[in-house]
């Protein structure tokens, strides 16, 4: 009997004992060359992360996931889809297999049939296989965050903001909130160009949104580093989702109770170091989100209230480019040197 298998072709098919065989199936990579990484922890979110072969380290035994840092052999961090894949491929091999093998056992020719007997009766036997199972290539989310880790070079995606490095383990959180901020940068270099082409209203209007940007990059970043601190000092997951509910809830997003939270939360000034009137006037960028998000951009009382500025009441708020570029600066710096107060690197690293 012939084997269910034929050696070689595109999956290297290989025997290897009496009906065993190996098989070589390689994980397809998107059009960026990343291929979908997934923690193997079951508790991990949102754990789907992406690499690209080549970059990073190379025969490197261990491999990190870029969320919660939980280390597996490079091999364990295949997605679901992917297994899936392989199984689907293997199968339709099989299939092949089994098709070819009915096929030779009746003798049948290159077209599928055979005929029996001559000259009056003639039989003809005839085998159509059935389609072969579908292969679903594993596709992987495309909104993602591209990354590249300064220490060992690895080039890999996230969706959301990550701590780790997935090859070399190295805390490059810093990396993620810089690349956060460089699509905002982006987008604020493009303001004078849209301003010709499309006016004044959209313009303003993607300097707004900067602005949004900006302070919800500020908010996400502090409330990641209150997760961390309070995971290594060891509590619980129900206690941190209990603390970021109840005590720190939306207070990020205001300078003044940020400053007083992480105080009281971390154990660290965030401002440490900066003058009172840089404080003063990151504060009085961040206050203007408010009647941007929720009054259309026009100066109301709640606003003047908070700011006391000179600006009327109705008129819309003014906002510039290079006052959302410079608030970017100084939060990046902060954020910088509350992880770096927080989470020191180990010495030679």
């Amino acid at each position: 009997m012939k084997p269910l298998f034929r050696e070689g072709g595109p999956y290297h098919i290989r025997r290897t004992g009496h009906e065993q065989y190996s098989m070589s199936i390689s994980i397809p990579a998107d059009a960026d060359g990343l291929t979908g990484r997934e923690c193997p922890s079951g508790t991990c979110s949102p754990g789907y992360f992406k690499v690209k072969g080549g970059t990073g380290l190379s025969g490197q035994i261990e491999a990190f996931c870029p969320y919660c840092r939980h280390a597996e052999k490079p091999g364990n961090f295949a997605t679901k889809a992917q297994q899936r894949y392989v199984k689907e491929i293997a199968v339709r091999e099989t299939h092949k297999g089994i098709q070819q093998m009915i096929g030779d056992g009746l003798g049948l020719g290159p077209g599928g049939s055979k005929h029996i007997g001559s000259g009056f009766l003639t039989l003809e036997l005839k085998y159509k296989p059935g389609p072969l199972p579908h292969v679903s290539r594993p596709i992987g989310e495309e909104l993602r965050r591209d990354v590249t880790c300064p220490f060992c070079g690895l080039e890999h995606a996230v969706y959301g903001l990550a701590v780790w490095c997935a090859d070399c383990g190295r805390d490059i959180f810093m990396a993620h909130v810089e690349k956060e901020f460089s699509v905002v940068k982006a987008m604020l270099g493009d303001v004078e160009r849209r301003r010709n082409e499309l006016g004044n209203r959209v313009a303003a209007r993607d300097v707004e949104n900067a602005l949004e940007d900006t302070v919800s990059i500020f908010e996400a970043v502090l409330r990641a580093l209150t997760r961390r601190h309070l995971k290594n000092l060891g509590r619980s997951e129900e206690e941190i989702d209990d603390v970021m509910a109840k005590r720190v809830a939306n207070r990020y997003q205001n300078i003044e109770s940020a400053s007083e939270l992480v105080k009281k939360e971390l154990g660290v000034d965030l401002f440490a170091g900066y003058d009172v009137s840089v404080v003063e006037g990151l504060k009085r960028t961040f206050e203007k989100r408010h009647p941007i998000t929720h009054n259309l951009g026009i100066v109301d009382r709640k606003y003047l209230e908070k700011a006391r500025s000179g600006e009327l009441q109705g008129r819309e708020i003014r906002v510039t480019a290079a006052e959302v570029q410079a608030s970017i600066e100084l939060v990046t710096a902060v954020v910088a040197g509350v992880h770096c107060r927080l989470f020191p690197a180990p010495e030679g690293a």
